[in-house]
């Protein structure tokens, strides 16, 4: 796969069918792995903004005493929240007006990735409806075990052969449901199909 460090670009280099497996990958941990990068993306933000701000102002990374009356702390403060929340309304336009170009539509590609990553989670979800209640719910089961058969099938009490041809016509169901669509989704976003 690529770039495995970084699951945003992994995701949004990647077609439908690779995205499921993303998805299906890190199925446990997907939210936690976005709002992780979501986090990290807004402390790089900060930086890039703060680095701007000292060469506007000529410094050379040695903080003088100014006669300003300011609380750097509640403006750090403030900042980290606008970020934060720009970052996950996607409105970043306020936020990074002051950064190159290529800095902004960096981000803005980026946060769109992250909005997509977490509907298709959300869509893929959803498919799990498509499967009865039982079949779901340990298809959840599997996935969140890390796709381990032997205890699953213990835990459940039939044989691993049987639970691997339930996951296998289960996870076919979820998949098919949820790249059917998400090829619609992205045909009209106009995004890797």
């Amino acid at each position: 796969m690529k770039d495995e460090a970084n699951i945003v670009k992994q995701y949004a280099d990647s077609d439908v069918g690779e995205r499921i497996n993303i998805l299906i990958k890190h199925y446990p941990n997907f939210i936690r792995l976005v709002e992780g990068y979501e986090q990290s993306l807004g402390f790089i933000i900060k930086q890039e903004k703060e680095c701007r701000r000292r060469s506007s102002l000529g410094e050379l990374g040695v903080r003088v005493q100014s006669s300003k009356k300011s609380d750097p702390t509640a403006r750090e403060a403030i900042d980290n929240i606008m970020i934060m929340q720009a970052i996950q309304s996607g409105e970043l336009s306020a936020i990074i007006s002051d950064l190159d170009a290529d800095v902004i539509s960096l981000y803005e590609a980026e946060i769109r990735t992250i909005r997509n990553m977490k509907e298709d989670y959300s869509i893929l979800q959803s498919t799990f409806f498509y499967l009865e209640p039982d079949a779901a719910e340990t298809l959840k089961k599997y996935l969140s075990c890390g796709r381990r058969t032997e205890q699953l099938a213990y835990d459940l009490d039939i044989k691993p052969e049987a639970l691997k041809m339930q996951m296998y016509r289960s996870k076919k169901v979820v998949v098919d449901q949820t790249s059917n669509i998400l090829v619609r989704k992205y045909r009209f976003e106009g995004g890797k199909v």
